[in-house]
């Protein structure tokens, strides 16, 4: 599965991108928030040799995408969905981009495309995101992306933020009389 927006394209990892995802996740900017915070960044290699190969043998909505610029087909960083077997099986939006592309709404973009193949094609009628509390410009995506804040759990070794987001109904349930 392949998704694109005005500005991104969405696609399946491959292992060509691992020296540009090890790049990314060296910076101890780019994994400060994520599980292993900026300590992460020496296990750059790897890391995203590991991830990249997991990822892309993963099905669609299984594992994050590779996220690539439009315009140039450079690789900015992974977003997309992924079960989780330790919550139950629910499925969590991730994102992670390199910070040179901060600040642009490349994370809001990408993952409203994520959420319309999760309540779309995937089939998925719930899908939740976590952030570490101190993550503001995370939580913020979350908002934009009209997902709504359930509280705050202690997950992956780090305390988070939890927010979730519903399939919207069928259409036609609104002009259900009967139901």
């Amino acid at each position: 599965m392949i998704l694109s927006t005005a500005r991104l394209v969405l696609r399946p990892f491959a292992a060509s991108d691992v020296p540009a995802y090890a790049a990314i996740r060296a910076n101890p900017e780019n994994v400060a928030m994520l599980p292993g915070g900026p300590e992460a960044a020496a296990r750059a290699a790897a890391d995203a040799h590991r991830l990249v190969s997991a990822w892309a043998a993963a099905r669609p909505g299984a594992a994050p995408w590779a996220v690539e610029a439009r315009e140039d087909g450079r690789l900015l960083g992974h977003l997309g969905l992924r079960p989780l077997p330790e919550l139950g099986g629910e499925t969590e939006l991730l994102y992670m981009l390199d910070s040179a592309v901060w600040g642009r709404g490349l994370a809001t973009e990408g993952g409203a495309a994520a959420l319309r193949a999760a309540f779309g094609p995937l089939g998925l009628r719930r899908v939740i995101a976590l952030a570490r509390p101190e993550n503001a410009a995370s939580l913020a995506v979350m908002r934009k992306l009209g997902m709504r804040r359930e509280g705050e759990m202690q997950v992956f070794g780090a305390r988070a933020v939890r927010c979730a987001a519903d399939a919207p109904p069928p259409e036609d349930a609104a002009a259900c009389t009967t139901c």
